[in-house]
């Protein structure tokens, strides 16, 4: 049998060139069109983008283009809105509430108190409960305990802790019990004297400056530096008190 050559005589495939090359545009199209594998739309190109947010026209029933509504990429922040009037009312109830709790922590318990018991009826019961806590605990640490003091010394040091917490008046009168149990103690009446000095009594101050000098020389130098008699540095008789002119010899 005679083996059939695959091979187009040269004469033939150029002739079959020229044909291919003859083939005119809308063939062309035509057999593009036959090659396009099936899914894919005609005429049209499929974006990568799986999400646009591009927003797509859409046609009316009267036959314009409107703008369909686009999903935003992020979230629209919220629009901070005006407080209302109870909640006006609440943020300076609370204010209150922390200037009470400042003077309270700094041992202000008389202002701390006041300031509590204006809160302790508002309408919001969270705050008023916590402002009446604090209001008996208030009360508890200014009821003064149960003293029991005896001794000149007892009243004496209890007298010298009023003075020092502000209260001259208290410290008068329990520096004027240590007196009768001690009339010749000159650390008293030297207490006495800074108790008036800071109530600017200054008749009062001197006179148990004085006595104090006279039971104990020491107090007169205590007295140049003590900050209680401060006022009465430009009075001459407090000078001549405690800087009396040495004797000529």
């Amino acid at each position: 049998m005679k083996k059939v050559s695959s091979k187009l005589p040269r004469s033939r495939r150029k002739g079959d060139e020229r044909a291919v090359q003859k083939v005119t545009l809308p063939e062309r199209k035509a057999l593009l069109k036959r090659s396009k594998p099936p899914g894919r739309s005609e005429g049209k190109s499929v974006s990568s983008k799986a999400h646009s947010t591009k927003p797509t026209p859409v046609k009316s029933r009267e036959g314009k283009n409107v703008q369909a509504a686009s999903v935003p990429d992020k979230q629209t922040p919220a629009v901070k809105r005006e407080l209302t009037p109870p909640e006006i009312q609440f943020q300076k109830h609370l204010a209150q509430f922390e200037s009470g709790v400042k003077l309270f922590n700094q041992g202000e318990l008389s202002k701390a108190r006041e300031t509590f018991e204006r809160l302790a009826s508002v309408s919001a019961p969270d705050l008023a409960q916590r402002a009446r806590v604090y209001i008996s605990i208030c009360k508890q640490r200014l009821t003064p305990s149960v003293l029991r003091l005896k001794t000149a010394d007892d009243y004496y040091n209890y007298a010298v802790s009023m003075t020092n917490q502000g209260h001259p008046e208290e410290a008068e009168q329990y520096l004027n019990k240590a007196l009768k149990l001690a009339p010749k103690a000159d650390y008293i009446y030297y207490a006495l004297a800074a108790a008036f000095a800071l109530r600017k009594n200054v008749e009062a101050t001197l006179e148990n400056l004085q006595k104090a000098i006279e039971l104990n020389d020491r107090n007169r130098y205590l007295a140049q530096n003590d900050s209680d008699f401060a006022d009465l540095g430009e009075d001459p008789r407090f000078t001549e008190l405690l800087y009396p002119e040495r004797p000529i010899s």
